[in-house]
This record gives C-alpha cells, sequence and structure tokens, in this order.
C-alpha cells in the first residue's frame, strides 16, 4: 500500500531501503541490543518527526531500514543522524 507524505508545499513519497553493517560485520546484534536500537531510532523520530520509519529489521550483522525522507533532507545527513546517535548509546550501554 502507498501512503503519500503531505508537507506545506508539497506531497512525496521518498521512501529508501538502507542497510547499516557492522563494523567488520561482527556479530553482535542480539535480542538485547535489537531492543535498544530500535527504542534509539524510535527516540530520533521525536526530535525529526518528519521521519517515518516504516520496517525496521535485524540480522547478527545487519539493520534494516524502510524510511520515508522528505526531499527537504539528504539521504546522507539523515544516515549521519542516525549513525552518531546509535553509535554513541551502543557504546555507553554496552
Amino acid at each position: 500500500m502507498t501512503i503519500y507524505r503531505r508537507d506545506h508545499h508539497c506531497v512525496y513519497l521518498c521512501d529508501y531501503h538502507i542497510i547499516l553493517s557492522t563494523k567488520y560485520r561482527r556479530k553482535i546484534i542480539n535480542a538485547g541490543v535489537w531492543k535498544y536500537l530500535e527504542g534509539k531510532l524510535l527516540e530520533i523520530t521525536e526530535h525529526y518527526p518528519k521521519l517515518f520509519f516504516k520496517e525496521m529489521n535485524h540480522d547478527q550483522d545487519h539493520v534494516h531500514l524502510l524510511i520515508s525522507i522528505p526531499p527537504q533532507q539528504s539521504v546522507g545527513s539523515i544516515v549521519r543522524i542516525i549513525k552518531t546517535n546509535t553509535a554513541r548509546g551502543i557504546k555507553k550501554q554496552f
């Protein structure tokens, strides 16, 4: 089902499938790390309300994200925001 997102001056459908892998593809993502990571991703949407995570899934060495990004923001800037916030929190917690 296609859901168009509305903004003040546009209607858009900018969905991206982003895969974030761990350093050296280490198998460190277990149930506890994933629960924490999922919480951090939802926390990011509180600060950036135009971001919308449609699906989130993981394996032991990578994370799949299907995310809707507004056209005003670049994909690279959103990936930078996600990686800095999640990596910093994971290093502190685990």
